[in-house]
């Protein structure tokens, strides 16, 4: 059965991308674009450790690194996941029935519902920034470059996750917008620099309340050397797979509860 639905899956995000590739031009533009931007991002963090050259500990590249690995969960959440930012207007318009009386699950009906050629942009910036990053920091290993890989999935999944449960609040109050604005708000602030420079609150926050820490500040750490200023514990480092799986199952149950209490638009 899950191999079916993946099979699925790829099969309709293909055809949603042929359909964004339709105009080459405009798709090569778009991603471009959105790279450089990226690419900027990524590159305040080289400006600011020229006049800085360690904060709290990181330096230019664990910085790099920490940053670019945020935009390339990022990316992926945009390019494949980004229509729950539109949940609200797709309820309130009552299109959102239509994922409700098809044959398929209609979270993973949902989930196909387009493919956002920007996150392409993201990902590219994260994927340059990491390789740069990664030529300055010693001891990789492919076991290494395979969790950062599984640590990649499990940053999107984190992030697809908050934004699912907040986006599920619309299923109560047909509105969800404004929090939505302060999640990313806090996952383009707090992605910059290490949690530590924040205050115990925010780090309390960012760790235990919005695990937004754990897409990629705690799983950086396992990369570097120094791990002594960890917040909390150091074991932090090593649970953001599992993190993403209880997001991810928590996000389902409270989906499925708003479909219950589902009734339309209209009434």
């Amino acid at each position: 059965m899950i191999g079916k639905y993946i099979k699925l899956y790829v099969e309709i995000q293909s055809a949603n991308l042929r359909s964004r590739m339709a105009y080459p031009l405009n798709f090569v533009i778009g991603v471009l674009s959105i790279t450089f931007l990226g690419l900027s991002f990524i590159l305040v963090s080289w400006v600011i450790t020229q006049k800085v050259p360690i904060i709290n500990g990181w330096g230019t590249y664990e910085l790099i690194f920490m940053t670019s690995l945020w935009r390339t969960t990022h990316g992926i959440f945009v390019a494949l996941f980004v229509q729950v930012w539109w949940l609200d207007s797709l309820i309130r318009g009552g299109e959102f029935d239509r994922y409700l009386v098809r044959p398929l699950n209609p979270m993973f009906s949902f989930a196909t519902h387009s493919i956002q050629i920007y996150g392409f942009g993201d990902m590219l910036a994260g994927i340059i920034g990491l390789a740069i990053s990664m030529g300055h920091i010693p001891g990789w290993t492919l076991g290494k470059i395979a969790y950062l890989l599984v640590l990649v999935i499990s940053g999107a999944a984190i992030e697809w996750s908050l934004q699912m449960l907040i986006g599920c609040i619309v299923f109560w109050t047909l509105q969800g917008g404004a929090m939505r604005h302060i999640l990313d708000l806090l996952l383009a602030q707090f992605t910059r620099f290490p949690l530590s420079v924040y205050n115990g609150g925010l780090q309390v926050l960012l760790t235990f309340i919005l695990p937004v820490a754990f897409i990629s500040y705690y799983p950086s750490y396992f990369f570097f050397g120094d791990r002594s200023s960890i917040p909390f514990s150091p074991v932090l480092m090593y649970l953001t797979p599992i993190v993403a799986l209880l997001l991810v199952l928590i996000t389902y149950y409270v989906w499925k509860k708003g479909l219950d209490v589902y009734k339309g638009a209209g009434t």
